[in-house]
């Protein structure tokens, strides 16, 4: 949507005239209280201003979803330089939950160490099946990337990352290619994921040892599309995975044998993956801990991506 309006044909830059016609065409499409204009905000924020750009508007309003289903905030990288970006995907059990989750914290302790950072709303169970929500993420990075000049962010450098169930969706949008091939993504802009406690890495293992009602609520009753919708499932020869870093609580059941399971197929199939258990951490303490001074998850993501991403 933005490509379209902020920019002419092929992409070039409109003139400034034009350009502000244009803002204020999409303004009164999305109404006097719609979210900013990528470039517009990004312009305004001086490089190393410690605050985001907050509520724009990824894909153009749908019917029938709340206005902020598809809405991302935006922390520009803190140099002038172009920097590679963070996307971070919520919790919430595919049902609930919002971009809230990533917090300034996390973006502070990632801008600290060169990178922008963006926390993105997708489509919930309620609104839509969870393809829907993987689509959603894919298109948020498409608009990113499209943005990627006006926000001083580098669109060939992406890291995927999420929290429980938002785990799930970052490691599925980075593994089964559809995704982001769908939104116009190249797959290899994706450099790295990271995974804090992912649910759902193995959807159909889970539901055949546990019969867990819940996952057949948001996955439906099939078990090819349990298959289909697990990250594990494509993860394969044929394409080098990206680099996967997973935190896992040591005490919690599901989600480390999941873990183990997703980083020795990565393996397999000629990727990278870490699997780092994070001893006297809890399921949420891994999200809303991340980037508090000595927070060892933060330092071997840090790490990790140096070594990928930078």
């Amino acid at each position: 949507m933005s490509s379209a309006i902020l920019h002419g044909p092929g992409g070039a830059v409109q003139p400034p005239a034009r350009r502000a016609l244009a803002a204020l065409v999409l303004a009164a499409a999305l109404g006097s209280t719609g979210p900013a204009l990528a470039a517009a905000a990004c312009a305004g924020i001086a490089p190393g201003a410690d605050r985001p750009v907050r509520n724009l508007a990824y894909l153009a309003p749908t019917a029938g979803l709340p206005a902020a289903a598809h809405r991302l905030d935006l922390w520009p990288g803190a140099s002038p330089l172009p920097a590679p970006l963070v996307v971070f995907v919520h919790g919430g059990t595919w049902m609930h939950g919002g971009k809230y989750a990533g917090t300034p914290r996390q973006a502070r302790a990632f801008r600290g160490a060169g990178y922008a950072y963006a926390t993105v709303n997708y489509r919930l169970r309620r609104h839509g099946p969870p393809q829907e929500a993987a689509r959603d993420i894919a298109e948020a990075v498409a608009f990113l990337r499209r943005e990627a000049k006006a926000c001083g962010l580098d669109p060939e450098r992406i890291v995927l990352m999420g929290h429980s169930a938002g785990a799930h969706l970052a490691a599925l949008v980075a593994l089964d290619e559809s995704y982001l091939e769908g939104a116009g993504v190249p797959a290899e802009a994706v450099r790295a994921v990271v995974l804090l406690d992912a649910y759902g890495l193995d959807i159909a293992l889970h539901v055949r040892e546990t019969g867990d009602p819940v996952y057949a609520r948001v996955f439906g009753p099939d078990p090819q599309g349990w298959t289909a919708m697990s990250p594990v499932s494509h993860a394969a020869p044929g394409r080098r995975p990206p680099p996967v870093i997973l935190h896992v609580d040591g005490d919690n059941p599901e989600t480390p044998g999941q873990a183990r399971t997703l980083a020795q197929t990565l393996r397999a199939a000629g990727g990278e993956a870490e699997v780092f258990d994070a001893e006297g951490e809890s399921h949420n303490s891994l999200n809303y801990g991340f980037g508090a001074p000595g927070d060892e998850a933060t330092r071997r993501t840090l790490d990790f991506l140096a070594r990928q991403v930078r």
